[in-house]
């Protein structure tokens, strides 16, 4: 309880930022809704007032006749009860479906809000680490429907709120002991929830993993990427029995917890029918006394009910609320998490590349615990000139690529564009100069047209450009033959009256080489963008791609040397260290790493 207390200011906080949400989202709804709780909040109030009125009327008609004012009392008394009852079934309808309203305008307000916070990360630091993607799932669950709740729990409360205030002064004009009994007993109910509160969250946190993997093994049963290979290898049982180990743990666990919760309720249960039996005995024996009328016995058994209703409302909406705080930190906390790779105020314009890049003592690492994948690297990419990188898997090629892009900042060292640091320019003017495609290229279930027009989105509706990069990339003619030409889906899942189609490996890769030449881009890069490519297609892609790059910087990553060899000049990477540099003529002589990986490459073609 102490603890909670000590955190009640960041309770209130949350509660409030929560509350404002909801407000920003659709105030009227908010409005109407801290209207109907007002309203909900008096109906008990007139309902045993009511009551009390019925049954003294009732006594009194008992111990007399009829009369004609009687009978006008009772029937307003009767329209007045209709009216209520009539309201009380209401309300909660139409609070329900205002509710609805304001959580999906919620959970679109603040759902966009995690995917622009995430979408705009400038780097890919977070998306590598396994606790960002748990923290991630206790925000979105925190944020998907518990800001909605928030508002219908404060509703809740000042509901409750109102009603508990009736009722007490109601029953302390008969007892304030009494009162402070029934008081009191709520207390239990508050530190018993609060702590089931914070077990959930702890649950939720702990499994949070599990759930993920839980997930992961349900989209490799039902997902038709891993399908050939699910079928081929015989892993549906396999897979099938992972998950439902998994599942049996994740659910032991929830089991647990929910018989824990169990026992709390049965004991506060038991607490309030003695609280409620014990009041209910004094205010009878006070009526069988003659102190108190029929009337007043309905009133206040009805406050005694009143109050711990009120109560256990008010106790289940604090603890809930502080529950709700608890998921919803974690969605501020992803909110405000920095940008793992900064974007400097003011960050200098990105001027077009003149000189070249220029990477000096550049070391990187991914965190204190991993090894270092590049070691003091010095590697120069002239303006207008094609390099090529050369070195077995492993050696940090992809690591260096991703510097270029600025995905990652260096360890130590600085990588320079025309003699500036890339850290002083804004991430994402920067690669709006660049054009890239990694190993890893994205297969979009999208059209073959959108598909390519990610290269550069501003330019989706130019079909010339989106023809024109087909065509470079090679695979035009594929595309405006598809049952829909460039409107074809790219996907069977998602393909409507099944006509979405499935592309090779080889011919995603065109597609994604055709995103490249949809840029007009200072830095071109090719990560091993052909390595599902027969001989022929890679040649002239590159043999495209030589023509394109002529004048232009370019990086080119490819184990084939037939394709190398077209670069104006070639850098071997050996465990994370540039190790030879020069032209591929220049190299051979050498008799260097170059010449024996050449020369090895040579000797299969014989």
């Amino acid at each position: 309880m102490r603890q909670w207390w000590q955190q009640f200011p960041r309770f209130t906080a949350v509660v409030f930022h929560m509350a404002r949400l909801a407000w920003q989202a659709q105030p009227f709804i908010c409005a109407g809704l801290v209207l109907l709780t007002v309203v909900q909040g008096i109906l008990p109030l007139a309902t045993a007032w009511l009551t009390k009125l019925l049954f003294d009327l009732l006594a009194l008609v008992i111990q007399s006749n009829f009369l004609p004012d009687q009978t006008r009392q009772l029937v307003l008394i009767l329209v007045g009860q209709a009216l209520l009852m009539l309201l009380s079934q209401m309300m909660p309808s139409v609070s329900g479906h205002l509710n609805a309203e304001l959580g999906r305008r919620l959970t679109l307000m603040i759902q966009s809000g995690v995917y622009q916070k995430i979408g705009h990360l400038a780097g890919i630091a977070y998306f590598e680490n396994p606790e960002f993607h748990n923290q991630l799932q206790l925000a979105t669950q925190g944020a998907q429907f518990r800001p909605a709740n928030v508002l219908h729990l404060l509703a809740s409360l000042l509901q409750n709120l109102l009603s508990l205030t009736g009722f007490v002064v109601i029953l302390v004009a008969f007892s304030p002991l009494l009162a402070l009994l029934v008081a009191l007993a709520a207390l239990p109910q508050l530190v018993i929830q609060l702590k089931i509160g914070r077990q959930r969250f702890g649950l939720a946190f702990t499994l949070s993993a599990d759930e993920r993997r839980l997930f992961y093994y349900g989209h490799l049963l039902t997902s038709p990427y891993p399908a050939k290979e699910v079928r081929l290898f015989g892993l549906a049982d396999y897979f099938l029995d992972q998950w439902r180990q998994l599942y049996a743990t994740v659910h032991q666990a929830q089991r647990r917890q929910e018989l824990r919760e169990l026992r709390w309720s049965l004991f506060l249960e038991l607490l309030a029918t003695l609280v409620s039996t014990a009041t209910f005995v004094v205010v009878v024996l006070q009526a069988f006394a003659g102190r108190l009328s029929l009337g007043d016995v309905t009133l206040y058994t009805n406050a005694v009910r009143g109050i711990q209703g009120a109560l256990m409302g008010l106790v289940s909406a604090v603890s809930t609320l502080h529950e709700h705080t608890l998921f919803f930190a974690a969605y501020e906390q992803v909110l405000a998490l920095p940008s793992p790779v900064p974007t400097p105020e003011p960050a200098r314009p990105v001027s077009p590349l003149r000189q070249g890049i220029e990477l000096r003592h550049v070391s990187f690492r991914y965190s204190q615990a991993h090894p270092w994948v590049l070691q003091d690297v010095n590697l120069l990419i002239p303006a207008g000139q094609c390099l090529a990188l050369v070195g077995l898997n492993g050696a940090g090629k992809t690591t260096l690529v991703k510097l270029l892009t600025r995905l990652y900042d260096p360890t130590a060292g600085q990588i320079l564009w025309d003699g500036v640091d890339m850290r002083e320019f804004d991430p994402e003017e920067l690669r709006g100069r660049m054009g890239t495609v990694f190993q890893d290229f994205g297969r979009y279930a999208f059209t073959a047209r959108e598909n390519i027009a990610l290269g550069q989105v501003q330019f989706a509706a130019d079909a010339p450009r989106i023809h024109r990069a087909a065509e470079k990339a090679g695979i035009h003619a594929l595309l405006a033959g598809l049952p829909k030409g460039y409107q074809t889906m790219l996907s069977r899942e998602f393909g409507e009256n099944g006509d979405g189609v499935e592309l090779s490996g080889g011919e995603w890769q065109k597609v994604a080489i055709a995103r490249l030449f949809m840029r007009e881009a200072d830095l071109l890069i090719l990560d091993e963008p052909t390595a599902a490519l027969d001989a022929q297609a890679e040649y002239d892609i590159y043999s495209q791609f030589a023509e394109l790059v002529h004048g232009r910087t370019s990086l080119l990553i490819s184990h084939r040397f037939s394709t190398v060899r077209m670069a104006d000049v070639i850098a071997v990477l050996e465990d994370g260290r540039i190790t030879e540099y020069g032209r591929h003529v220049e190299l051979l002589q050498h008799n260097g790493r170059y010449a024996q990986l050449y020369q090895m490459q040579a000797e299969r073609y014989q």
